[in-house]
């Protein structure tokens, strides 16, 4: 009797000795169902056999989880979202609480599965609607327009409803020029993208120093093209690296998806290898212009943006070209009466546009009398 248990025992050993070892690589056995041969081809990248697979599989159980999840990721890494999307969409209306337990993949239960279906729908629509792309005609990578959201914010009261629009430019950034300013911002966001853990030191580093010619035009280099144009606001890109990483999480997007879409945003906001510069800033033109751009540079300090090193290398270039443009020159050095005038015009108030003045009814042309001209000023912040 014994030993009969035992030749038992050891048969049954046997058929599942075979039975694993049967599972472990794709090819027709008995052993296998279609659901197993499915996952064994898409666990080696065969997604063409694992599709057939699933097929098979899907006419004997048409909610079958699993195959339902081969025949999606399949069609998904062959090449077609419409056909992925409908066993995407499928593999969301089974109701299936199994958890399978197969040789090729880790024990998977049909509700991950279901999550994993629902990241990759949500990646499925964003790249529907990409927020970078690569332009082939200027080699340059920009933001789309549904990068751009909204920022206006509507409140419902008893009344109805108020819009509420974005809050006004402070800290500075309203004496900037609207390009200026747009470079300046894409430099805040690197900055918080650094200090929140989204890039690391190095890619801060190297992406400020190819493009810093944008904050500091007069001691280096142009930035790259195109970064005085707008860019998304730093939540809005915050949140798209957010939704990459998560859908990297759940398996929902490769590792190489993943770091594509994640360098493509990166080079948008501040390109690391910039093909084409911006045009170079003019010098300025008299006392009042370099007044202004003496009190940028002390606003990009205080925004932490340059070193105080970098700043007074900025100004002293500012200050030359200042003093050489007005002809306040002494053998090459600044005098001492362009330096008075420059600090009378950091102290005047920055100029507004005054509005245009009411039309005046035509009179008779009256020949006004001849006045003596007055001496021209040599030091005036008037523009």
């Amino acid at each position: 009797m014994i030993g009969k248990n035992l030749m038992k025992s050891a048969a049954v050993a046997l058929v599942l000795s075979l039975s694993l070892s049967g599972c472990s690589t794709p090819g027709k056995s008995w052993f296998k169902t279609d659901t197993e041969q499915a996952l064994i081809y898409w666990s080696t990248g065969d997604y063409e056999n694992a599709v057939e697979f699933a097929k098979s599989a899907l006419k004997g159980d048409e909610k079958d989880p699993y195959a339902l999840m081969v025949a999606a990721f399949s069609y998904d890494s062959l090449g077609y979202p419409n056909l992925s999307r409908r066993y995407y969409e499928d593999l969301l209306l089974t109701d299936s609480d199994a958890v399978g337990v197969f040789p090729a993949v880790k024990n998977m239960p049909a509700e991950e599965l279901r999550k994993g279906a629902i990241e990759r729908l949500k990646m499925m629509e964003m790249k529907k609607r990409p927020f970078a792309e690569v332009r082939p005609e200027s080699k340059t990578v920009a933001f789309t327009d549904d990068a751009f959201a909204k920022t206006d914010t509507t409140v419902q009261t008893k009344g109805g409803s108020v819009v509420l629009q974005k809050s006004d430019i402070k800290g500075g950034l309203d004496m900037l020029t609207e390009g200026d300013r747009n470079v300046v911002e894409r430099f805040l966001t690197v900055t918080r993208l650094r200090d929140e853990k989204y890039i690391t030191r190095d890619e801060w580093e190297r992406r400020r120093t190819v493009n810093l010619g944008g904050l500091l035009p007069y001691t280096l280099e142009p930035a790259g093209q195109g970064l005085d144009l707008p860019a998304p606001e730093g939540d809005v890109i915050i949140g798209r690296l957010d939704a990459l990483r998560h859908a990297l999480e759940m398996r929902a997007i490769t590792p190489r998806e993943h770091a594509a879409e994640r360098e493509i945003i990166l080079e948008a906001l501040l390109p690391s290898n910039p093909f084409y510069r911006m045009t170079p800033t003019p010098p300025p033109q008299d006392i009042l212009e370099g007044a202004n751009a003496l009190r940028r540079i002390q606003m990009l300090k205080r925004l932490g943006l340059i070193t105080p090193e970098e700043a007074k290398a900025e100004t002293a270039a500012i200050e030359k070209l200042t003093y050489a443009k007005i002809g306040m020159t002494d053998g090459g050095q600044p005098n001492n009466g362009a330096a008075q005038c420059i600090r009378k015009c950091l102290s005047a108030p920055v100029p507004t546009c005054k509005p245009a003045p009411a039309p005046v009814p035509v009179k008779k042309k009256v020949k006004p009398k001849k006045k003596p001209a007055k001496p021209a000023a040599a030091c005036t912040c008037a523009s």
